[in-house]
């Protein structure tokens, strides 16, 4: 496959040995080089695999060897007339393989002896070429461990898997290089909690000689930025069979899975635009359609007002479906928004009567600002409403949960329906769409954030709203012991700026 090894032959005959070899010899290309040739320039040329160095009294062949060593990592076949090239020399030399022989020795028939050996060692160097190759190439994390799960070798990849160029230790060091990696197990370069079950695997692998196939791993970075990974680990072994070690493939899926959850939200909004659509719309076209059939009989105007009413419900529905559709988008480019600005906008918009708006932020999160807008307008909304008369909102930071909340002093929610304000329906008003909070809900997932409902400190409903990956506060600078200098009240038609 790749044409017979080329062995470059080093001695006083060197010449008359390589030609009495292309006469007789078979499987090798033998070249032959005097002992003043310059090897390295030789080596470079002639696509070497392997070099036999012949030392006799006149050529001791210390300054060859030491030469290809400096040069490359092609093993070295010392032959040694007597002690010419002493054992002890050609071993500290780094010498692959010594023979003591005679001068009359056949150097063909040697050579011929020696060929196996030649070509198990151009194998063995090809194959370590290739996964050379392998590991600084691939666009995976590869890696192997010694039985005691310290890494024996790994990619270029796996430093900088799953985020920066570099891995972070949880004593704080950074490594940024396979050298930095090497001789280190998953405890010094990963938090406890992930490296108890990755060891774990090793030892498990190690001692049953079974593999693990695409386990799904995922954890928090110091950003909190959620990662995915699958690893699969497999028993290394040597030529023997026995076990070594664990060889292992770790690949950053987290792309994938964001795409997969994203898919997932889109078919929830899908079986919530398919149940307004089989029943919520359902009802009220019923209902005009029932008047309707009443009216062609007695000609009542009641009937027209509620065939009116019912229009405007599924008018109301198709309005708020349409938002559910166009909100539930993921957020992919957030920008610096002044919540408190946004906030008195929202307010602005609504028809708030005698309530009143209070601000206790300053904090600027990283969202789009129309989709931030509409959340607030319709929690602000909902508290107005259910509020009862001069209730007063507050918009303020949730601390060190990163995130904010908008409360009131209303008679809040039932604690065993707090989860279900938010499901598509859900409405204490006969007139209203129920999609009101669902909407809340879908704007806030598609910025990542977490939402809930529980009680505000005088007892109403307080909604909250917290960045689970942590990058969605870009700067909170108002604290329990400031909000109130920065607070602001405003009532209704105050909002606007």
């Amino acid at each position: 496959m790749y044409g017979p090894p080329v062995v470059l032959y080093v001695g006083p005959d060197a010449a008359a040995v390589a030609d009495a070899w292309a006469e007789s010899g078979d499987g090798l290309v033998v070249r032959g080089a005097a002992p003043e040739t310059d090897v390295a320039e030789r080596l470079a040329e002639d696509g070497v695999d392997a070099v036999v160095c012949d030392c006799d009294g006149s050529f001791d062949g210390r300054a060859t060897v030491e030469a290809v060593r400096d040069s490359s990592s092609l093993p070295v076949v010392a032959l040694s007339v007597g002690d010419a090239l002493p054992l002890a020399a050609a071993t500290d030399l780094g010498v692959e393989s010594y023979l003591q022989v005679d001068a009359d020795t056949d150097r063909v028939e040697l050579l011929a002896d020696l060929r196996p050996l030649i070509e198990r060692r151009r194998e063995a160097r090809r194959e370590s070429t290739m996964l050379a190759s392998l590991l600084e190439n691939v666009p995976l994390s590869v890696y192997f461990k010694d039985r005691q799960s310290r890494h024996v070798r790994v990619s270029d990849e796996m430093p900088r898997l799953s985020g920066p160029s570099y891995l972070e230790s949880p004593d704080g060091k950074r490594h940024h290089a396979p050298a930095d990696v090497v001789g280190k197990t998953d405890f010094d370069l990963y938090p406890s909690a992930l490296s108890e079950g990755a060891v774990a695997d090793d030892r498990r692998v190690v001692e049953t000689g079974e593999s693990v196939d695409d386990r799904l791993e995922h954890a928090y970075g110091d950003d909190l930025e959620e990662s995915y990974v699958t690893t699969s680990k497999a028993p290394w072994r040597d030529e023997h069979g026995t076990v070594l070690g664990v060889v292992g493939v770790t690949r950053d899926i987290t792309e994938r899975k964001r795409y997969e959850n994203q898919l997932e939200r889109q078919n929830e909004r899908l079986e919530r635009f398919a149940s307004v659509v089989s029943h919520d719309l359902r009802n009220p076209l019923e209902v005009a359609l029932g008047r309707l059939e009443f009216a062609r009989e007695d000609g009542d105007d009641e009937h027209f007002d509620a065939v009116e009413r019912s229009l405007h419900r599924i008018d109301d529905l198709i309005e708020d479906v349409l938002t559910l559709a166009r909100e539930g988008e993921a957020v992919s480019d957030p920008r610096p928004v002044d919540l408190a600005a946004v906030a008195r906008a929202a307010w602005g918009v609504v028809e708030t009567g005698d309530a009143t708006l209070t601000v206790e932020t300053d904090a600027t999160l990283l969202a789009d600002e129309s989709r931030l807008q509409q959340l607030l307008e319709n929690v602000v909304g909902n508290a107005v409403e259910h509020g009862g008369d001069g209730v007063t909102v507050t918009v303020g930071d949730l601390g060190e949960r990163r995130g904010f909340f908008v409360a009131d002093d209303g008679p809040g929610v039932p604690e065993d329906e707090r989860e279900a304000v938010f499901d598509p329906g859900y409405s204490t008003d006969d007139q209203g769409t129920g999609l009101g909070l669902s909407i809340v809900r879908t704007i806030a997932e598609a910025h990542g954030w977490e939402s809930e409902v529980t009680d505000s400190e005088s007892g109403g409903a307080r909604f909250e709203f917290g960045d689970v990956n942590g990058d969605g506060l870009a700067d909170s600078r108002a604290d329990e012991g400031t909000a109130d200098e920065g607070a602001t009240d405003e009532r209704a038609g105050a909002g606007d700026d």
